[in-house]
Formats: structure tokens, C-alpha cells, sequence
């Protein structure tokens, strides 16, 4: 097997939904402020300035909507040809990201002749609390080698 290990956000159909309608209706009221912001008479620079910073909003929205959608797909495809196996934490690393600590874990996933190491990186309880040596639950299809860690 050549192919590189890939970790898959599990996501459902319901929850992309509700990123793309908020995406959707974040998107829809940027293009409105900024319209009404071209006719609101504030000064040139004040208007530029409010309209890159829609723009930036527009484009982080658009990426909200096709990343949701195509997590739903990996995760349905995943769970399709997936089976649940134990993966072993063979290091656990923490990082401060500012407003929430994350914990990278080092994973040790097992398929039929072998097996490969990933990274985890999460903050959820079931992967904070585990240490290195312990074992954690991953859906894996060992074909192509896509994986997440079941929470």
C-alpha cells in the first residue's frame, strides 16, 4: 500500500447542512452590508475598508460550504467500508492554541500486514484523557487508508 494515510472529520449529513445554511445566509448578508455600505456616505477609505473585510468574510463562508460538504462524503464513504480498530497512542504532545489547549496524539493504526503513524490533533475528552501506551477507537478503511478517531 502506497497510498498516504488521510484522517477524515467525521461529519454527518444533518450537521454540513447547517454549515452550509449558515454559510449561505453569512454570504447573503455580506454582499447586503456591502452594498449598503457603497451608499452610506462614509469616507472612501472607510468603505475599502469595510468592503475587503466582507470580502474576507465572503471567501472564509465559500470555504465553510465546500469543506462541510466534502467531509459529509468522506465520512459516509468511510463508514461504509470501515471497521472500528484500536489504534495505540505511541505519543502525546499538548499545545496552547491560545483560547483552548489541543493534545496531538501519535497513532499507531493497525491494517493487515502492518500498519502506519498519524496525528490526531482534538480536544475532546476521550483524547485528552488518554495516555501514551493506551488505545483509542479508529474507524478505518484499511484500502485506501482513510481513518477517524471515533469521539
Amino acid at each position: 500500500m502506497t497510498t498516504s494515510p488521510v484522517e477524515v472529520v467525521l461529519t454527518d449529513r444533518g450537521s454540513a447542512r447547517v454549515q452550509r445554511v449558515l454559510a449561505a445566509v453569512t454570504i447573503a448578508a455580506s454582499v447586503a452590508s456591502g452594498v449598503w455600505l457603497a451608499f452610506s456616505g462614509q469616507a472612501w477609505w472607510a468603505i475599502i475598508l469595510w468592503e475587503l473585510g466582507l470580502l474576507v468574510v465572503v471567501f472564509g463562508m465559500l470555504a465553510l460550504w465546500t469543506t462541510a460538504a466534502e467531509s459529509a462524503e468522506q465520512t459516509e464513504a468511510l463508514r461504509a467500508a470501515g471497521r472500528a480498530v484500536l489504534g495505540e497512542v505511541t505519543g502525546k504532545t499538548v499545545f496552547d492554541a491560545s483560547d483552548a489547549v489541543m493534545y496531538e496524539l501519535t497513532l499507531w493504526i493497525p491494517v493487515p500486514g502492518g500498519g502506519f503513524e498519524d496525528r490526531h490533533r482534538c480536544s475532546r475528552a476521550g483524547c485528552t484523557d488518554v495516555e501514551r501506551g493506551g488505545r483509542v477507537t479508529v474507524l478505518l478503511d484499511a484500502a485506501t487508508r482513510t481513518w477517524a478517531v471515533i469521539h
